[in-house]
């Protein structure tokens, strides 16, 4: 799950090709995609990352961003019900970002990904990142914050 999104430049022309044959795309039942990245996080370097992501990840242009949320994963010991397998070496943050198409994610933040640069200072481990796409979804009553986090730029 290291690369998001794969463009010619980076996969052989056979491999391409043999993977548009071999795989079954989403149905296209919205355009809206969610783009999930799991941060590992080095002990003691909490601040540094969120200081990284609040200020120096900018998205420029927001008109197809929906929202975006960076998220530290809740306690196993308060919630007994969490499966996901933590490591705890490190600490986990998740990003949800929801975005109107995936050109637009990849217009704004996904073309600037590169796989073959090291994790940064802060990372225990390189992150982890999957672009996934609705199938079925519900509605509830509740909208999203109308506004953004006061320290996010």
């Amino acid at each position: 799950m290291e690369t998001l999104i794969s463009s010619p430049r980076s996969v052989a022309p056979d491999a391409l090709s043999l993977t548009k044959q071999n795989t079954t795309p989403a149905r296209d039942t919205t355009a809206m995609r969610i783009v999930l990245v799991e941060w590992r996080i080095r002990k003691g370097e909490e601040e540094q990352f969120l200081e990284y992501w609040s200020k120096r990840v900018i998205v420029q242009d927001r008109s197809g961003l929906i929202g975006e949320f960076l998220s530290r994963v809740e306690s196993r010991q308060q919630y007994p019900w969490i499966t996901w397998e933590l490591n705890e070496r490190w600490t986990t943050f998740v990003n949800v970002g929801l975005w109107r198409e995936a050109s637009d994610f990849e217009e704004q933040i996904g073309r600037y990904m590169n796989n073959n640069r090291p994790p940064m200072a802060f990372e225990a481990e390189r992150r982890r990142r999957v672009l996934v796409a609705p199938e079925r979804w519900r509605m509830g009553g509740t909208g999203l914050p109308i506004c953004g986090h006061m320290q996010v730029h």
